[in-house]
C-alpha cells in the first residue's frame, strides 16, 4: 500500500498549492472561511465512512482481487461519493449556521479535482477499486493477481485532471464562479453512474449498485444547484 499512500500524498500536496495558487476564492472573512472548510473536511470524512457503512454491513461492494487483502481500517471502507455527499452537505449546515448566503464552492473544485486524480492513480498502484475482468490489451489495467481488467480507475483519474485543467482555466477567468463545483460534481456522478456498470459491485435495488444510488444523490444535489443557479444568475 505504499505507493497508494504516496500517490494520496502527493494529491495532498497539489490540493494544497492549487489552493494557494487561487488565493481568495470568496469574499469572506479568514474565520469563517476556516470554520467552512473545517466543515467541509469533516464533512467529507464521515461522508466517506458511513455512507460506505451499509455497502460493508450488507456485502453491497467488490470482493477484493485475489491477493489483496481486505478493508484492514478499524474504521471501515471509504467511498469517495459519500466523501463528496457528506462535505457538500456539511458546508450547507455550515453555512446556514453562520448565515452565509454567498456561494463558496468555486475555490474547492480544483483541489478537489487534483486530489481525487492522484487518489485514483494510487487506486492503480494498490490494485484495488478495479473493474470488471476483461481481455488482455494496452488498454486494461492488471490487479494484484495480474488479471486484466476494464481501467476504470484510469478513466477517473482522467477525468479528474482533464477538469482540474478546465477548473484551472475557469478560475483564471473567474467563469461560473458560483458554479463551478456544482458542474464538476454533476459530470463526475454522471461518469461514475455509467462506470459502475463496468465494476463488481452487486446489484442492490431496482438493478442498481448501491455506489450508483450515492452517485444518484450526488447528481440531484449538485445537478439542482448548478441549475438553480444558473437560471437565477447566481
Amino acid at each position: 500500500m505504499t505507493g497508494y499512500l504516496l500517490w494520496v500524498v502527493a494529491g495532498v500536496v497539489a490540493a494544497g498549492l492549487a489552493t494557494r495558487w487561487q488565493g481568495r476564492s470568496f469574499a469572506l472573512e479568514p474565520a469563517t472561511r476556516q470554520e467552512i472548510a473545517l466543515a467541509a473536511l469533516l464533512g467529507a470524512l464521515l461522508g466517506a465512512h458511513l455512507l460506505q457503512l451499509p455497502a460493508d454491513a450488507f456485502g453491497w461492494h467488490a470482493p477484493p482481487p485475489p491477493g489483496l487483502p481486505a478493508e484492514v481500517s478499524p474504521f471501515g471502507g471509504r467511498t469517495v461519493l459519500g466523501g463528496l455527499i457528506g462535505g457538500w452537505l456539511a458546508v450547507e449546515w455550515q453555512k446556514r449556521r453562520l448565515g452565509v448566503r454567498s456561494a463558496t464552492g468555486g475555490g474547492f473544485a480544483l483541489p478537489v479535482a487534483l486530489a481525487l486524480g492522484f487518489g485514483r492513480l494510487g487506486c492503480i498502484a494498490a490494485g484495488c477499486c478495479a473493474g470488471v475482468e476483461c481481455a488482455p490489451g494496452w488498454f486494461a489495467t492488471t490487479d494484484v493477481a495480474g488479471v486484466p481488467r476494464v481501467p476504470v480507475q484510469a478513466i477517473e483519474a482522467g477525468f479528474h485532471f482533464v477538469a482540474a485543467g478546465l477548473l484551472a482555466l475557469a478560475a483564471r477567468r473567474r467563469w461560473a464562479q458560483s458554479r463551478r463545483l456544482a458542474i464538476y460534481f454533476t459530470a463526475y456522478a454522471a461518469l461514475r453512474f455509467g462506470l459502475e456498470f463496468r465494476r463488481q459491485h452487486p446489484v442492490v435495488l431496482l438493478g442498481l449498485t448501491w455506489h450508483q444510488w450515492l452517485a444518484l444523490v450526488l447528481f440531484g444535489i449538485a445537478g439542482s444547484t448548478w441549475w438553480r443557479r444558473r437560471v437565477t444568475g447566481s
